[in-house]
């Protein structure tokens, strides 16, 4: 090796070690998290993880046949989900998401007559999940039109929609027979894996089965305000497209995971719906080491596959109800689907990607940012690269079909509800085009970080936070860095890039340089929206920044995998271990719910951890059990909370909370005066209003409110347990009881401390 490639490795090594002790010693030793880190519940997570690593390596290493590789890795993970008590909702949700891979599968088939793209291979899985999620969505969609859109019915929809795909005619028997020729020979192989593909391989089921471990102790803040409540505040029983009531914006986001996942919702455990995040994390993955795939050979696609697993901003993002993970997938699908069209000039990669762009539109709304970032780069490469060739008659075209409608009809929801087709930070953008906000809503402009466009103190503060998000997450306005971080691995891959500019490196293939091109492109148009972000958003979570992280490993798995030395590429490998090791300490002491250790270890259960149960012991710990049995009688109930979210939240009807109306992306105006108030609950069909113990203050606003209201005859028959209240809403105020409820609630209200 030469002396240059020499001092790059030192460099190297100088970054690692350098940025991993700042990382350890601001957020270990001098931060907070130090405490967390020695506490019993984090050492017990390590030592089934690494438990758990050691097992799937000598499983892997050592198997002769992938069929008992398969087996053995299947019981191992098998037993794991089922002491964690989250064996059912893995195994349904995989379950569901391969029904809806197989209806996107027979559509595909109806489109491929020519059958150019293989049976039973990941490039078709991606295609077959993208188009079986538009058609699904496309479905319910249509079904809440025609007003039989309930969760039930949709369940049954999907029946229907599997057992059509598996007729002959749609399903194409003779090419599935031809696929499975060989599909026995494939499972008898005997291929000894290397010791480095087993080291990634058994990291990779470490880290997933770690999140698993945790699903039913994560259920965060956003998760449980509007994540996982979808049979109450998305479809009650009438479809999507119902005005359920709900004022804050979160519930007028593009809802299409949640849509997706309707025929899961419902259940008694919420981990129906977060192992289905936990596959899609799964399925990012693997496309991000399919990606790196077309440059290096697949050891380094599974390289690149370890060091993601290793980023907390990515795993920890597998188990919230959040919709990062599944925005991430796709848009990687369509990155994916991008690069083999520049490499290949098919029309059909093209429509691929289009449809993967579509999916990411209706799943999170600053997709319609990034997304656009995204293709409209690639765009820009093939028109520069004059690598632009469409076929007008590609029968692949009328996949856009259901996936355009999908489109349409989500955010057609969303425009019912507010006058604008997309919520969050567009709203000067709608209104500069003419659409007008419809009552109650109140939307506000890009919430920028406060400063002046462009100004010293503005700088200073982008450079703190960018030391924030590459060093150490400490400090102010760090703590949604840190629940979802990229860590000094970034820094490092940085650093990595250069090294190899500088170093020895093996020519790309004619087919791989254009490519490689727009990939490079599309990362760095990628990185600058998220340095704007970084700059001009008044809070920036780490989740922002998924796909970039995604990114940076595809190209550190490329650039290792293309340094023409050897013995330089399996150093940098290794140099990275202690970055790695790192990333798995974070990864264990963070996540969105803040939660310690894994699920409770229990061998005799139904398969799952029942929340809903939980839920109601706690609401009874907290002196509500007569007031749930009132609410649980009829799920369509409306009831405005006056009392801490999410966890006031959880009664089993359609509620909303008090802050959801006065606080961050509700409307305070609603608040403004008790009259306001009533004009907006009698708009929102409020049937109750649940005032909780300690919650009222008197002085403030909340508590001058809904005093009138009960002085003025608006809320009544109020029933009080253990100081908690709930008491019928009436735009037809009872007058004559005024006097006597306002007595009771003096006298029977436990207010919180005097404001």
């Amino acid at each position: 090796m030469k002396r240059q490639e020499w001092i790059l490795l030192i460099v190297l090594a100088i970054t690692v070690m350098a940025s991993v002790l700042v990382g350890v010693g601001q957020v270990y030793i001098t931060g907070m998290e130090g405490v967390r880190l020695k506490a019993d519940q984090t050492l017990w997570l390590f030592f089934e993880t690494a438990a758990l690593f050691g097992i799937s390596f000598f499983i892997i290493r050592l198997a002769q046949t992938k069929w008992l590789r398969f087996l053995l890795l299947s019981f191992m993970t098998m037993g794991f989900l089922w002491i964690h008590q989250v064996f059912l909702p893995v195994l349904v949700s995989g379950a569901y998401l391969a029904a809806v891979i197989r209806c996107g599968s027979a559509l595909r088939r109806l489109l491929d007559r020519h059958r150019r793209l293989p049976e039973y291979h990941g490039v078709t899985c991606m295609a077959d999940l993208t188009l079986g999620c538009g058609l699904l969505i496309t479905v319910f969609c249509l079904m809440s039109l025609a007003g039989i859109g309930s969760i039930e019915n949709t369940r049954l929809a999907v029946l229907v929609l599997l057992s059509l795909s598996f007729f002959p005619a749609v399903s194409g028997s003779e090419a599935r027979v031809r696929a499975r020729a060989g599909y026995g020979g494939f499972w008898r192989e005997r291929k000894p894996m290397t010791v480095g593909v087993s080291l990634c391989l058994a990291f990779f089921f470490a880290m997933v089965l770690l999140q698993a471990g945790r699903m039913n102790i994560c259920a965060d803040y956003d998760s449980l305000h509007y994540g996982l409540r979808s049979e109450y505040i998305l479809n009650d029983g009438g479809g999507i497209y119902e005005d359920l009531g709900s004022v804050n914006v979160v519930y007028t986001y593009s809802k299409g995971l949640e849509i997706l996942l309707l025929p899961i919702s419902g259940l008694p455990s919420y981990s129906f719906f977060l192992s289905a995040q936990l596959w899609m994390t799964v399925g990012l993955l693997l496309t991000a080491g399919k990606i790196a795939g077309l440059f290096v050979n697949r050891r380094h696609g599974l390289l690149c596959l370890a060091l993601l697993a290793s980023v907390p901003g990515i795993m920890n993002m597998s188990v919230t109800a959040k919709t990062d993970s599944a925005t991430a997938l796709f848009q990687l699908i369509m990155i994916y689907f991008l690069l083999l069209y520049i490499r290949r000039q098919k029309t059909y990669w093209l429509v691929l990607a289009g449809n993967a762009f579509f999916m990411t539109m209706v799943l999170k709304p600053t997709a319609l940012v990034f997304s656009t970032i995204m293709g409209g780069t690639a765009f820009l490469c093939m028109v520069f690269m004059k690598r632009l060739r469409i076929q007008w008659r590609e029968p692949f075209f009328l996949g856009w079909i259901p996936m355009l409608s999908m489109w349409a009809l989500v955010w057609l929801r969303t425009w019912l509800l507010t006058g604008l087709p997309v919520t969050s930070v567009f709203y000067s953008i709608w209104n500069k085009l003419g659409f007008v906000v419809r009552y109650p809503f109140r939307f506000d402009d890009l919430p920028s970080n406060g400063g002046s466009l462009f100004s010293i103190s503005g700088v200073k503060h982008f450079l703190k936070r960018l030391y924030g998000v590459l060093l150490a997450p400490v400090g102010e306005d760090m703590a949604h860095v840190w629940i979802a971080w990229g860590t000094p691995i970034l820094l490092i891959f940085l650093v990595l890039f250069l090294v190899v500019l500088l170093a020895r490196t093996r020519r790309f293939r004619k087919t791989e340089e254009k490519p490689f091109c727009c990939l490079v492109w599309m990362f760095l148009a990628c990185g600058a929206a998220s340095l704007a972000a970084l700059y001009l958003l008044w809070q920036v979570d780490g989740n922002y920044f998924i796909l970039l992280y995604a990114l940076f490993g595809i190209l550190a798995a490329v650039a290792i995998g293309k340094l023409e030395s050897r013995f330089l590429a399996r150093s940098v490998v290794k140099l990275l271990i202690p970055a790695v090791l790192f990333n798995v300490t974070v990864t264990g002491v963070s996540n969105w719910k803040g939660a310690l250790g894994l699920s409770p270890l229990k061998l005799v259960h139904k398969g799952y951890f029942d929340h809903w149960q939980q839920e109601k012991e706690n609401m009874a710990l907290k002196g509500n059990e007569k007031i749930w049995e009132i609410l649980e009688a009829d799920p369509e109930t409306r009831v405005l909370v006056f009392g801490q979210q999410p966890e006031m939240l959880m009664f089993p009807c359609n509620t909303q909370s008090y802050t959801d109306v006065e606080g961050s992306g509700g409307n305070f105006y609603i608040s403004a005066s008790p009259e306001a108030m009533v004009s907006f609950m009698d708009h929102a069909g409020t049937d109750y209003v649940y005032l909780g113990s300690g919650f009222l203050r008197p002085g403030t606003e909340g508590w001058r409110n809904v005093t009138a209201m009960i002085q003025s005859g608006y809320v009544t028959d109020v029933f009080y347990e253990n100081g908690n209240g709930l008491g019928r809403f009436t735009a037809d105020p009872a007058v004559e009881k005024a006097e006597e409820e306002l007595a009771d609630f003096v006298t029977k209200y436990w207010p919180g401390e005097q404001q």
